[in-house]
């Protein structure tokens, strides 16, 4: 699992580049990108929210050959109202960069066809559900890693974030691949992977 954890990681485009493209005053103390995870890498999601259902499902070429299908059978008031969590376990400090890079798909979806979901990111486990960064995707028919970065405003302690995906904004079927959040530390100036990779 982790060979092919740190195969998928090292897949995304511009993250490894981004790693190695800048020389820098010493060597990095470790050239695995996994060092820098704050969660446990994988398809870890929990589903909640009603007029909703879920299925663990394998399949080779999805990293880790597990994947999450949610089948969202009603809208939501809110966007929020079903979504699904997966837990960041160690701790962030104000200031570090975060990126969090989810494996998407929507597979019934035609080829050409494309959907909105208005928020990946990460924010607080519990009320009032603090933001740490998000990104509003249009996710295909095929899997593509998709990001959300950016710096934490504030301290979050271990175990009280999420990596979080919100699903009712429409009715549809999503899968939810691997999800990998790195934290780069303070004073990372290098660029990250984003949506507008091709």
């Amino acid at each position: 699992m982790t060979i092919v954890v740190a195969a998928a990681l090292w897949t995304m485009p511009g993250l490894a580049q981004a790693q190695t493209a800048a020389p820098g005053p010493a060597p990095a103390a470790s050239d695995n990108i996994l060092d820098k995870a704050i969660n446990k890498p994988g398809a870890n999601w929990t589903v909640y929210g009603a007029n909703q259902k879920t299925k663990l499902m394998n399949e080779p070429g999805v990293p880790g050959n597990q994947f999450f299908r949610a089948t969202i059978t009603a809208k939501g008031a809110n966007a929020w109202d079903i979504g699904a969590n997966s837990p960041i376990q160690k701790p962030i400090a104000a200031g570090d960069t975060i990126l969090v890079a989810i494996w998407l798909r929507a597979p019934e979806l035609k080829d050409d066809e494309t959907m909105p979901l208005p928020y990946i990111g990460a924010n607080g486990a519990a009320p009032p559900y603090d933001g740490l960064v998000s990104a509003n995707v249009t996710v295909g028919k095929a899997w593509k890693l998709y990001y959300a970065s950016g710096k934490a405003t504030r301290d979050f302690a271990g175990g009280t974030v999420n990596a979080t995906v919100h699903l009712a904004s429409d009715k549809h079927v999503i899968d939810l691949g691997p999800v990998f959040v790195l934290d780069f530390g303070q004073n990372y100036a290098k660029k990250l992977p984003d949506n507008n990779t091709p």
